[in-house]
């Protein structure tokens, strides 16, 4: 991939981290409402793959300078 392209990636995958966090909080916040605790572990694996993929182009961007 070229450097612009991984930074559109880049840019992608951190909206949908900030749009993933943003609907984990709202869901676990939900007072009333018991979720199972795989909902739970689905959100924490989601968020760690997305920050893992964020973290790969970094740092692939930073070894091209």
């Amino acid at each position: 991939m070229c450097d612009e392209d991984l930074r559109t990636r880049l840019k992608t995958l951190s909206e949908e981290l900030e749009e993933l966090e943003e609907e984990q909080s709202y869901v676990l916040k939900q007072t009333g409402l018991h979720l199972p605790g795989h909902t739970v572990r689905r959100y924490d694996a989601e968020v760690q793959t997305l920050k893992a993929s964020i973290a790969e182009i970094i740092t692939e961007l930073e070894l091209r300078k």
